[in-house]
């Protein structure tokens, strides 16, 4: 795998000379941008990636373990490091958990010590990133590009988990290509593939960002839609239907099911969404089938 480059380390301090002192002690570990207010570096921490995040403890408006818990939930990947004055932290352990700092440093540090700790943790970062770059290879479908089946049952439980929690509505469409066999008897594999390709892609771009478009396995597609009642998954569905036509040329069938109204399980979820596609097959296909037409 190709190496992971060095990411930037953020440094927040309101005195101009820590700041300056950090820096000058990381110039030959790593690219040094440095912060006085930490409401200015979460904004830009937000924005660009970091490798390490050096945070002092005492700071206006925000201080350090604020900052930092915030970093945490943003960038968990991005380690912590909190910079302290104080010698005795006991009571401030609640916040410290929150914050999940990877290293504390007191003032004034040894400059040899400061190194080898952002050395450790741009480390510790490059292997995290790497680690998330081997999950996405593993859960994306190689020929589609998309999500794959595992990642889809992933999210599905996710989800569905928290559509019960919450009491909010999940919709789900099953998804299959109309007469896909024809494609590959006659065209040829790779015909067959590009149309697969075109498919997906076009279902990717359509959706909204809160929702997961996955490639279910063979021609057959799924999109989980979160706080997407019944009517409104048909409605989309019936975008998917045309949108996909209009654009590729290539006709497909869907079908509808909702989460409290047609099922109480996720498999349950898909046992009948993938029904109702099945039965917009049998009714001629190029159509949109929901759990309620089923019941009729």
């Amino acid at each position: 795998m190709k190496a992971v480059p060095i990411l930037p380390v953020m440094v927040v301090d309101d005195e101009e000379e820590i700041l300056k002192s950090v820096a000058r002690d990381l110039r030959r570990t790593a690219p040094v941008n440095t912060f006085k207010d930490a409401k200015e570096a979460l904004f830009n921490f937000e924005e660009k990636d970091y490798a390490v995040v050096i945070s002092d403890l005492s700071m206006p408006e925000m201080n350090g373990l604020e900052f930092l818990e915030q970093c945490a939930r943003l960038r968990p990947e991005a380690q912590r490091i909190l910079l302290t004055a104080y010698a005795d932290l006991a009571g401030l352990s609640d916040s410290i958990n929150k914050a999940r700092l990877n290293l504390l440093l007191t003032k004034p540090w040894e400059s040899d010590d400061l190194r080898a700790a952002v050395e450790g943790a741009i480390r510790h970062n490059e292997i995290l990133r790497e680690n998330g770059d081997l999950r996405r290879i593993a859960l994306t479908d190689s020929l589609t590009g998309i999500s794959n089946h595992r990642y889809f049952w992933e999210r599905l439980e996710s989800e569905f988990s928290r559509a019960q929690r919450y009491g909010r509505p999940l919709s789900l469409i099953m998804c299959d290509i109309d007469d896909f066999k024809k494609y590959n008897d006659e065209h040829g594999h790779q015909v067959g593939d590009k149309v697969l390709r075109d498919v997906a892609q076009c279902l990717d771009r359509n959706k909204r960002s809160m929702d997961t478009v996955a490639r279910y396995g063979g021609e057959e597609f799924a999109m989980i839609l979160p706080e997407v009642t019944r009517p409104q998954g048909i409605e989309i569905a019936r975008r998917y239907l045309a949108t996909t036509k209009s654009t590729t040329g290539i006709s497909i069938s869907l079908g509808v099911a909702s989460y409290p109204d047609d099922a109480k399980t996720s498999t349950e979820l898909v046992q009948v969404a993938d029904f109702a596609m099945l039965r917009a097959k049998q009714n001629g296909k190029h159509q949109v089938v929901s759990a309620l037409d089923l019941k009729k």
